[in-house]
């Protein structure tokens, strides 16, 4: 299981000093990137991709949490990105397929307050699933439904799912052995690696 910081619970004014500090807790790095409407805050641009890319080697997941997936998607590949996440809940299965076969590495995100079974019209074209289990927008808070749980439901609705699955929201350090052994791909961490 790879470890990705989220840049979010940065210091971003300093970032690439923090991620030369923290570089032994993690092994790749995720970006937020909302809009204020999916979300009640407004993040990173997404042009910061390009600067992380170009000054470091990092893969980079960025998730989106916005309405325009169909041009930031775009945006944030052509600034480097190795992975983007789009959320069912702002993209139609139609929007989807067809960012799919646009680019690779497309994965699907859902919110802890969205029923699972939505994700059956995305899965079988999705790079990757995104679980997030807080509420989207602002780094450090509480889970909004238990990760153990959420990951469960997941796998027992698709139990011939193969591709990548990312775990993201308020993941502690004591969690990761349990998301390792629930076979969790990716588990992002923010405040767990920048708030020590």
């Amino acid at each position: 299981m790879k470890i990705s910081a989220s840049i979010q619970a940065s210091n971003i004014y300093n970032l690439l000093d923090e991620l030369e500090n923290y570089k032994d807790s993690f092994d790749q790095l995720h970006i937020d990137i909302t809009d204020g409407n999916f979300t009640d805050n407004i993040s990173l641009p997404v042009a910061i991709i390009e600067y992380i890319k170009t000054n470091t080697e990092y893969v980079v997941d960025t998730h989106l949490m916005l309405n325009n997936n169909e041009l930031f998607t775009s945006k944030a590949f052509e600034f480097g990105s190795d992975i983007v996440t789009v959320h069912c809940e702002t993209t139609s299965p139609e929007l989807f397929s067809s960012l799919v076969n646009k680019h690779n590495n497309v994965g699907i995100g859902i919110l802890p307050s969205t029923d699972i079974n939505v994700l059956s019209d995305y899965i079988d074209n999705a790079h990757s699933v995104l679980l997030l289990t807080v509420n989207p927008g602002f780094s450090n808070q509480s889970k909004a439904v238990n990760l153990l749980d959420r990951i469960t439901e997941f796998k027992n609705t698709y139990p011939d799912y193969s591709n990548l699955l990312i775990v993201d929201g308020g993941v502690k350090n004591e969690e990761l052995q349990t998301l390792r052994d629930l076979k969790v791909d990716i588990a992002v961490q923010g405040g767990a690696i920048f708030a020590k």
